[in-house]
């Protein structure tokens, strides 16, 4: 007799459960997994898309940083030569040693100039590099709580306990949140 009681009790119990486990729930489930897969899909293709972003800007920044080395060495160059003909004024007609320093002066100058234009585009590039990889670390952030979310509302699925469901919920909001805030700084 007791142990029918027993019996009856734990039907009971798991009607109850299954009351509270009923197709909208399911369903309600399905669209949280679901919409949380869809905030990871868009923040991965955000992080890796602003990786890619940062590898090209610093492969240009380094291209202008190698021009900035060649014109650097070109102007050296004709600073050399400059000190050499000051250097052996006595050895040179004077007009002539005044017009070839002039026009070494020159190309110093138009050195220096395109030196300053290649350094501001390369400085330009790296900042561009680390605006990229500052965002890409929110995206992925993002992405790593939205991927926790999911395998808990999955969990949820699985053993039916709303319980990890809520979990997922609050775990989903974080990582909802590192994506649209990162989003909008874009």
């Amino acid at each position: 007799m007791a142990e029918e009681v027993k019996d009856k009790d734990k039907e009971k119990e798991k009607a109850d459960g299954e009351e509270k486990w009923s197709p909208r729930t399911t369903k309600l489930v399905a669209l949280t997994a679901l919409l949380l897969a869809i905030c990871a899909t868009f923040s991965s293709l955000k992080a890796g898309g602003l990786t890619n972003q940062a590898i090209l800007a610093q492969a240009q920044a380094s291209d202008q940083w190698a021009y900035y080395q060649a014109k650097s060495l070109k102007e050296n160059t004709y600073k050399v030569q400059l000190d050499a003909i000051k250097l052996h004024q006595g050895q040179f007609n004077g007009e002539e040693a005044e017009k070839v320093a002039a026009g070494y002066q020159e190309q110093i100058a138009t050195y220096k100039q395109e030196e300053k234009e290649i350094s501001e585009k390369a400085k330009a590039l790296e900042a561009k590099r680390d605006r990229s990889l500052e965002l890409r670390v929110g995206f992925a952030n993002g992405l790593t709580y939205l991927q926790i979310a999911i395998l808990l509302t999955s969990l949820t699925a699985l053993i039916k306990q709303l319980l990890f469901w809520y979990a997922g919920l609050a775990v989903g909001a974080v990582g909802a949140y590192y994506f649209f805030s990162t989003l909008m700084l874009m």
